[in-house]
């Protein structure tokens, strides 16, 4: 479903500001005139008077300051309390606009904030980014053990400083983005393909390294390196950037099944506060 938001701002029932009403705030921005904002924002002067005039009267500071005409002529702009409404509104109508795309995503878990931006806005540099929930914290001495649920039941463990759990305030049942760099992440195959491989059952026993099993849906070469492609449900994939001469890597084909291997420290969280 396609629907359309119009989002309006009030004040004790009564309308504050809405789309047409921050255009002009733009546009006196851009202009500084009333009069030419007006034009700009497709707004008579009159009416775009009597808005400025009765925001200005319902805000607690200023939005516009203008000056009388003269020899130089009048002019108009934004107080710092104007400007920070303009990027407030358009920050919620960002939000707004996510929240309407997710809808027609499955894949986009709409009981949360972070998980919604992660699927659809969140940039980093790392190449990976799962959302999930902490399921469990295990504190040591000097570090805590985070184990974290991805949507389709998977889970990963990641290592942090104590004094970071506490910073972020992490705790059980709450949501989290994992994020991992492409080469931290290995490529194992399965015992029956790889005469080398370690025991799996025995090996993703330690909560050390995660061993994240999905199926090769991608494979990228160039002269030095093999970036690989694990999807491993259909809400998550997991990309690893590893060194050509991997021998596991080199007899790897599409629709292999495969494991994505990394350390517990190779883990970054990143939550709301």
């Amino acid at each position: 479903m396609d629907f359309d938001a119009i989002l309006t701002l009030s004040q004790q029932g009564k309308m504050f500001a809405n789309p047409r009403r921050i255009a002009l705030l733009k546009a006196i921005a851009c202009t500084g005139s009333i009069s030419q904002g007006a034009k700009q924002a497709g707004l008579s002067y009159k009416a775009a008077y009597d808005a400025v005039k009765e925001m200005n009267k319902q805000s607690e500071s200023p939005l516009i300051e203008s000056e009388k005409g003269g020899k130089g002529g009048g002019g108009a702009s934004l107080t710092t309390h104007g400007q920070r409404l303009v990027q407030m509104y358009e920050l919620l109508d960002q939000i707004q606009s996510m929240g309407l795309e997710a809808l027609n995503d499955d894949s986009v878990p709409l009981h949360s904030l972070l998980g919604v931006m992660s699927k659809l806005s969140l940039q980093t540099s790392a190449r990976n980014q799962l959302f999930g929930t902490i399921a469990d914290i295990e504190n040591h001495a000097l570090h805590d053990l985070i184990t974290v649920v991805l949507q389709s039941g998977i889970t990963l463990t990641a290592t942090i400083t104590h004094g970071s759990t506490v910073r972020l305030n992490l705790q059980r049942g709450k949501d989290v983005v994992a994020l991992i760099k492409g080469p931290a992440i290995d490529i194992k195959l399965p015992p029956s393909l790889s005469k080398e491989q370690p025991d799996i059952a025995k090996t993703t026993s330690s909560s050390e390294q995660n061993w994240l099993k999905g199926k090769v849906t991608a494979i990228d070469r160039d002269d030095n390196s093999v970036e690989v492609t694990l999807t491993l449900n259909q809400d998550d994939e997991i990309c690893a950037l590893i060194d050509k001469g991997s021998e596991d890597v080199s007899t790897l084909n599409l629709g292999d099944e495969a494991y994505a291997v990394f350390p517990s420290a190779q883990v970054i969280l990143a939550t709301l506060s």
